[in-house]
């Protein structure tokens, strides 16, 4: 019994950061976009939500693999009807290199955009960046009910 309180007490922290991620992923993508059309300059909250975006991706890699290690191929069937769970019995695999890659997308921009000397650069990148990163995480969780 033991076992299943962990699990469902990581499952339940997992999705708690990704609430956040998804709160954090729109208000910097909304404070980008207007940085690099209106020109605005790049703050330090920029910096901090910048930060947040990475360490909430990293938060979500840790919780994860927990998941994922503890539960093993089987874990996803829950989330599937029995008809559809011979089509997707990859799932949990394709998710984490999907994931793995959009984390790495994501830091590749978060180190490229503090490098930029320029405020319109640093927007630039962290846009350009972390959308590639937004939508590889959109598709790698929709990509369950889309197959």
């Amino acid at each position: 019994m033991e076992f299943f309180d962990t699990f469902y007490t990581i499952k339940i922290l997992h999705y708690f950061v990704s609430c956040a991620f998804l709160v954090v992923a729109i208000w910097l993508l909304i404070r980008t976009v207007l940085g690099v059309f209106m020109k605005k300059e790049y703050r330090k909250l920029d910096l901090y939500l910048s930060f947040a975006f990475i360490a909430n991706l990293y938060l979500q890699l840790i919780f994860g693999l927990i998941l994922f290690t503890n539960m093993g191929l089987t874990s996803s069937l829950e989330f599937l009807n029995a008809g559809k769970a011979v089509a997707k019995r990859y799932w949990p695999i394709e998710h984490i290199v999907i994931m793995l890659f959009a984390l790495f997308i994501a830091h590749l921009g978060f180190i490229l955009s503090y490098k930029s000397q320029t405020n319109h650069d640093k927007h630039k990148k962290i846009l350009i960046y972390y959308t590639i990163s937004v939508i590889l995480i959109s598709f790698s969780l929709g990509a369950i009910y889309l197959l």
